[in-house]
């Protein structure tokens, strides 16, 4: 059975992503994000998509052969990082509202999570298949996983031109605010200021202490 699923996974992929690089080189062809519902594209983009996605975690389940036969600690971190992943996955699409969801336009959203990236969905999205796929260790499931991430990458990449029509300078300064996947500058900066903050609160207690405690000491060693 995870030969078959294999089969569909491999099949949706081969079609889903030249479809999705030629609306890259022209916008204009669009199956992503799609027109209408009831489009063509429409039809072909969600029956693809689903069968990917959902081929690629039957695999991971039916296969149980291993590829790289990675240690059982390996494979529970693998499904671990998984929940994690998928918890914040839901946390995005959440954060960005079931009327900006599927093609709609509800407004552009800066706030929350979207401060860390642009597209929060594919960012906590694509850890969770690249954890599927080190929790299942099948050669099949890498293979899929590895396709779903560029699926994802690509749908990231074409939007941006849709979004820039529906929003436009609005949508540039928020591009060049915020990072396409993860904004690393931000949060090296906030580490900085963590880090800052916890050695001013405890670095004058650390030297109280130690000196309290050397002034015991030597106290001790005067009566002795």
């Amino acid at each position: 059975m995870a030969m078959v699923w294999f089969a569909l996974g491999l099949t949706a992929a081969t079609l889903l992503i030249p479809l999705l690089w030629r609306t890259l080189i022209d916008p204009a062809f669009r199956i992503w994000p799609t027109p209408s519902p009831g489009t063509w594209q429409s039809w072909m983009f969600w029956t693809l998509f689903r069968t990917l996605n959902v081929a690629a975690f039957a695999t991971a389940v039916s296969d149980p052969v291993p590829f790289f036969e990675l240690p059982d600690g390996v494979r529970l971190t693998g499904l671990l990082a998984l929940a994690l992943s998928g918890t914040l996955y839901l946390y995005a699409c959440v954060a960005l509202g079931r009327d900006n969801t599927y093609c709609s336009r509800d407004g552009l959203v800066t706030h929350g999570i979207y401060r860390w990236t642009r597209n929060p969905q594919y960012a906590t999205v694509i850890p969770v298949f690249a954890s599927l796929a080190i929790a299942a260790d099948s050669g099949m499931t890498y293979i899929l996983c590895m396709a779903l991430a560029c699926v994802y990458v690509l749908m990231a990449l074409v939007e941006e031109p849709w979004l820039e029509a529906a929003y436009g300078p609005s949508y540039l300064q928020y591009c060049r605010r915020v990072p396409r996947f993860f904004n690393w500058h931000r949060a090296w900066v906030l580490l900085q200021t963590a880090l800052r903050h916890v050695q001013r609160q405890l670095w004058p207690r650390l030297v109280d202490h130690t000196g309290n405690a050397l002034v015991s000491t030597l106290n001790g060693r005067k009566r002795m």
